[in-house]
């Protein structure tokens, strides 16, 4: 079970990875609304401030985020505080990757599948339960969201102090968490139907 919880925490954090940076969905909602203009901004330079904002996020060594766009104390934090979360998910996976590997590995060598198909099915029922209350009110699981990961409101943006809230729609985190969605399902249920197999074949 250990091996299991391993191996899917490290999944999750690879496709927290994956979809932070998966930069066509955005590109799709600048060019489809106009987004830049929202800002006084071209359509090119938004994607530009965007990739600015995904390196402050990502590298430790890019310590201020200079944009374009003005940007409150409370907004600074806020980001400041989403950093720190990511370079967290990034040392996670660094700390954690090789032992993964290696318990893989043992489940291969000892075809102890049922290491990963217990985990992958209790994930995947927990993980059904939160993907439909997002379905059925997207609106509400951001807020949750938010709510559960940080401990004060400075993710509560004001258009007039910070202007960036209009060029990230809610539809926009809507579509990443879809994204995120079919990544982390597809890979949950690739492992459950691959372990099960497994598991009939040595019955």
């Amino acid at each position: 079970m250990a091996a299991g919880n391993l191996l899917n925490g490290i999944f999750l954090s690879c496709c927290i990875v994956l979809t932070l940076n998966f930069t066509p969905i955005y590109y799709y909602f600048v060019y489809h609304y106009h987004l830049g203009a929202k800002v006084d901004l071209s359509n090119r330079q938004l994607i530009t401030q965007y990739h600015q904002l995904l390196a402050y996020l990502n590298f430790p060594w890019v310590t201020d985020l200079k944009l374009k766009l003005k940007m409150s104390t409370d907004g600074l934090i806020h980001f400041q505080d989403v950093k720190k979360l990511v370079l967290i998910n990034y040392l996670c996976l660094l700390i954690s990757g090789w032992p993964a590997i290696k318990k893989l590995r043992q489940i291969q060598r000892l075809d102890s599948w049922w290491q990963l198909y217990l985990p992958s099915c209790y994930l995947l029922a927990a993980a059904a339960i939160i993907l439909t209350f997002a379905v059925l009110d997207f609106s509400d699981f951001f807020i949750a969201f938010h709510q559960l990961l940080f401990r004060n409101q400075d993710w509560i943006f004001d258009p007039q102090t910070d202007p960036i809230i209009k060029v990230l729609p809610e539809s926009f985190f809507a579509a990443m968490f879809g994204w995120f969605a079919i990544l982390f399902f597809g890979g949950l249920l690739s492992c459950f139907i691959i372990t099960r197999n497994k598991l009939l074949k040595n019955k």
